[in-house]
């Protein structure tokens, strides 16, 4: 409680009792304790103590918790760090062949320490670059609030051999500019398998601040997407610093020894760079994608897309016009078409019908079936793609001239849910778990399906449809290359995989990549024979396949984009005719490749996707299983090896 005592009132301040009242410091409870000298000097020692256990804790502070901190301020003063981005490692092919390199990209950057006049550096360097102001301006407030102040950040990018020599000719008047040298990725085929190797971009704001790119400077390149993104860990390399002493103003005094970035580990794919080139080069400029893997071991050995496109161009100087087209394509270049395409499977889905027929017991290979080329179901005709029919047939031929009205009649023997079941064994409706970012899982239909995304029955004229590879249902071709895989070894589903080695240590080829289904103990030799019927015999709808050297067995599909059905002598706008697929294995004996084409609107799967299959398996042929002789080994004849 404050105690007041009274005084005489001063005049003109006057109460009415003639008397004020003065609050007396010292005179409060507080003070009171400090009323003697003895408690006075206790209570400025309790002040000095609680002053120096201040000040202990704030040196405790500065000199033990923030030392490194006030260390690195400290050295700022004097020591100018400029970090160095590092090198990416090379991506090279099952044989060694180089796939992806580096190259120089020039970088004019600016240190915002050192700038005392932004708009007129900004002015000459424009001149020097032929580049706005403006421009300059905005790639500057990018990275302002991001970056230290000594560390520089990158105004232009990728500059020609005469900007650079203008701007070297004016540096003598533009202080806290420099240009910096940075490795940039060299993609050295051009658009060959862009889409399987991806594309590099430099660091962005976004990037930056988050912890797997934070201690990456400014023009680093990092992965954004295919194998660049997907082994990004691996191929990134380390930082470097340069470092130079700098006096007060900012001007160098003198150059100490670097920190050179490293490298990082190079990666060993298991694509063959001369198989990708050749199913490139048969695909064409069509639309379409190339699959090929091994079926024993899940190596993919191709995987192509088109249309594609030059990663170079969007890893160098990629303009927001060349950004905007390759979005806007109609073509959609961008997209891998290979593990993100959706598309109906057409009759090669007859292979996952006869499996689940012959599992059934509703499909009996020798017994002879009547096809007059109509089949009808609740007032609905379903036509077969044979006007007239087949005759009479049996399994294998049925297989081997694709009759509708076979599968038409099994899928309605089966419905829905056993097809579902056989198809998922097959590895459809689900990822295969290749090593590439976001790949498509594709739709696999069954009542249950229909029902949760359509809130509707499934009807019975649905499993018509569905049995020949068409309706709700759509794949991906890598998964249409896992399908015939499983055919090929006889019930093992493989996980494809692009990883074959690297120099990195602790890092290995994937293992159990093979999954065994219960289609291991199924019977695939009436299947296998009406495959081999395809290519091999001269009705066949594969027969364009066939090769004299090779057996090769598989199926061809020509699936509708939309229900239509041509009129004679007519025609169809391109984008609306049926998709062209062939897929297929061989040798058929000990198979060692699994093929799997899709053309876009191409029409006739035999016609127009076969042929594409074919170049890819003689290529194969001449590669690896082409009998050679050997003149050191006294002319004995071997058989060369995938691995090499």
């Amino acid at each position: 409680m404050l105690e007041y005592t009274r005084v005489r009132g001063v005049s003109g301040f006057g109460s009415s009792s003639g008397l004020n009242r003065r609050f007396i410091p010292g005179s409060g409870s507080f003070f009171r304790l400090a009323s003697t000298p003895r408690k006075r000097l206790i209570a400025l020692l309790c002040l000095l103590g609680a002053g120096f256990l201040v000040l202990l804790v704030r040196l405790f502070e500065v000199q033990i918790d923030q030392h490194e901190k006030y260390v690195k301020l400290a050295q700022g003063n004097i020591l100018r760090i400029i970090p160095l981005p590092p090198l990416r490692g090379a991506i090279l092919d099952r044989n060694g062949q180089i796939l992806v390199g580096n190259g120089t990209n020039f970088v004019v950057s600016m240190i915002p320490d050192e700038i005392h006049n932004r708009r007129r550096i900004f002015s000459i360097l424009s001149r020097d670059l032929s580049f706005s102001p403006s421009d300059l301006q905005d790639a500057f407030d990018r990275m302002r609030d991001v970056l230290p102040s000594y560390i520089p950040i990158p105004l232009k990018a990728h500059l020609t051999t005469a900007q650079v020599g203008r701007v070297s000719m004016d540096l003598y008047r533009l202080p806290g500019i420099i240009i910096q040298t940075i490795p940039q990725r060299a993609y050295l085929h051009g658009s060959l398998a862009s889409h399987l190797l991806g594309y590099v971009g430099s660091l962005t704001v976004g990037d930056m601040k988050k912890s797997y790119a934070s201690h990456l400077p400014p023009g680093t390149g990092i992965g954004k997407t295919g194998v660049e993104r997907e082994f990004d860990s691996i191929l990134q390399g380390t930082p470097g610093e340069s470092r130079k002493l700098v006096d007060s103003q900012g001007s160098v005094i003198r150059k100490l020894e670097p920190k050179y970035p490293t490298q990082g580990h190079s990666i060993r794919l298991t694509v063959d760079y001369r198989l990708q080139q050749v199913a490139e080069d048969a695909l064409g400029a069509r639309r379409g994608a190339v699959v090929a893997i091994d079926p024993n071991n899940g190596d993919v050995l191709v995987l192509a897309s088109h249309p594609s496109f030059d990663p170079n161009q969007i890893s160098s100087a990629l303009t927001a016009k060349t950004w905007h087209d390759l979005l806007n394509n109609p073509d959609h270049p961008l997209t891998n078409r290979a593990i993100q395409g959706l598309y109906p499977p057409g009759s090669v889905f007859k292979v996952v019908t006869t499996m689940a027929g012959l599992k059934a017991g509703v499909i009996d290979p020798a017994k002879p079936f009547k096809c007059n080329g109509i089949v009808f179901l609740g007032g609905w005709a379903f036509h077969d793609w044979k006007r007239g029919g087949h005759g009479t047939l049996r399994l294998r031929r049925a297989i081997m001239q694709s009759c509708d009205i076979y599968f038409y009649r099994a899928g309605m023997a089966l419905g829905p849910d056993k097809i579902a079941e056989m198809a998922h064994l097959f590895g459809l409706g689900s990822r295969s778990g290749i090593d590439l970012p976001s790949e498509n899982t594709g739709t696999v239909p069954d009542r249950n399906w229909k029902m949760k995304r359509m809130h509707q029955p499934w009807y019975p004229g649905e499993t018509l449809p569905f049995a020949i590879g068409q309706g709700y249902l759509t794949v991906t071709p890598l998964q249409m290359a896992r399908l015939m895989g499983v055919v090929a070894t006889q019930g093992v589903l493989v996980t494809p995989h692009l990883y074959l080695s690297s120099d990195a240590p602790g890092v290995f080829p994937p293992e159990n990549s093979m999954r065994k289904t219960s289609l291991q103990n199924a019977n695939f030799s009436p299947l296998r024979e009406g495959l081999w019927a395809v290519v091999n015999e001269p009705h066949g709808t594969g027969h364009p396949v066939r090769m004299k050297e090779m057996e090769i067995a598989g199926k061809t599909g020509t699936a509708q984009v939309i229900s239509n059905r041509i009129p004679e002598g007519g025609t169809v706008h391109e984008k609306i005719r049926p998709d062209s697929w062939f897929v297929g294995f061989a040798p058929f004996v000990n198979p060692r490749i699994v093929v799997a084409v899709l053309v876009e609107n191409g029409g006739d799967g035999g016609d127009v996707a076969g042929p594409v299959a074919r170049a890819v398996f003689q290529e194969f042929y001449r590669d690896y299983l082409a009998p050679v002789s050997d003149a050191s080994s006294n002319g004995h004849i071997y058989i060369k090896e995938p691995h090499t």
